[in-house]
């Protein structure tokens, strides 16, 4: 993929990259964005899209029905965004909040939110897989990729009420968080604000999708919080022939039962092309990656099955995120030395969206 050429961002520990680390100490979450810090950025006029990725989990299928994510309301809780990168210019982003710096118009000071933004939305030359989403865009992590509890869960409550008018008819239908850290047992046991904003989100059946973290060789034993939370579907990275990402962090899964055990799934997250900031290109490696592509698939989805939407009939209560976590545990591709049928670092399986949208259609 000629990698050097449009620049690298690495997003686990055998890249020997800096990392920034979320942790907690007295009950205080610090949140750091789950990648390695980039070595180079070489502008390009041009960056061809990794097509393996987006095939491999069906988006180009989903594409060619017309499930493009049209009418979905899709968040992205992250360092912000770059609406000025030619690929991102066209993407229609109907709410912004900056929770860091209170800036009130989009801007995004890293380029991780901006390379998540591209794989879900972004048009040529990096085409997302779910380019016609409305896009509702919360800046919670700062430019050296630093948040906290607090804020990431007010991340979390705007998506449910982004005019703030107190009723949640706006909200999202779903919240892509390419983010977390480790989870204390402490935190597990007394409950943090994240916590307490997640369940309330899918209260209201909104699907949470976030990274399962990029500890590597340096496992802590568990996946990342959000993702460890059972209402949010927790997402592995693998590379292009299905093999997981040796950065992938593993699941624990104490006490944890289908279909919420950790990760559920897996999405393309080794070597994978997105824009940057600055109309800058980059190719890059972690579970943020793979996050924003199950993302794009569920706006897919969604778009094929608008019945599920917060707006839709059968949408609108924690009903649709059990329903939604039960296909994919049916839908996804086990993946070669994966245990079935579930395994701590693959998780249910590869996402396949287009099995997902027959197996949901059967249901509402």
């Amino acid at each position: 993929m000629a990698g050097d050429e449009y620049g690298t961002v690495d997003s686990g520990p055998d890249y020997n990259k800096r990392t920034t680390i979320l942790y907690i100490v007295a009950g205080i979450i610090v949140i750091a964005a789950l990648w390695w810090m980039f070595s180079s950025m070489d502008y390009v006029a041009q960056a061809p899209r990794s097509e393996w990725a987006y095939e491999m989990v069906q988006l180009e299928d989903a594409n060619a029905e017309g499930y493009t994510g049209q009418d979905v309301r899709l968040a992205i809780i992250d360092t912000g965004i770059d609406p000025d990168h030619p690929s991102l210019e066209d993407a229609n982003i109907v709410e912004w909040m900056d929770l860091v710096n209170g800036r009130t118009a989009p801007y995004d000071d890293d380029g991780h939110g901006t390379a998540m933004a591209s794989i879900i939305a972004g048009n040529d030359p990096i085409k997302g897989g779910a380019q016609d989403v409305d896009l509702i865009i919360v800046k919670v992590l700062d430019d050296m990729g630093e948040s906290t509890d607090s804020m990431v869960a007010d991340g979390i409550m705007f998506c449910l009420d982004p005019n703030g008018d107190g009723e949640y008819s706006d909200r999202a239908d779903v919240i892509s968080m390419s983010l977390g850290g480790h989870m204390s047992y402490i935190g597990a046991i007394i409950g943090t604000e994240t916590k307490a904003a997640v369940e309330m989100a899918a209260s209201y059946g909104v699907l949470m999708v976030a990274a399962a973290g990029n500890d590597g060789e340096s496992d802590d034993g568990d996946v990342a919080s959000p993702g460890w939370f059972p209402d949010v579907i927790c997402v592995g990275a693998v590379d292009e022939d299905g093999t997981i990402g040796g950065f992938s962090s593993r699941g624990r899964n104490i006490f944890k039962v289908d279909p919420n055990k950790k990760a559920e799934v897996v999405a393309p997250g080794v070597g994978v092309i997105s824009a940057w900031k600055n109309e800058r290109y980059v190719t890059a490696s972690g579970t943020s990656q793979a996050t924003a592509f199950v993302s794009a698939c569920l706006a897919a989805m969604l778009s094929a099955v608008p019945e599920l939407k917060h707006t839709g009939p059968s949408g609108g209560t924690d009903d649709v995120v059990v329903l939604v976590k039960t296909k994919l545990m049916e839908t996804s591709m086990p993946q070669a030395g994966q245990d079935t049928p579930h395994d701590n670092y693959y998780g249910y399986g590869l996402i396949q969206t287009m099995d997902l949208i027959d197996a949901l259609k059967a249901e509402v």
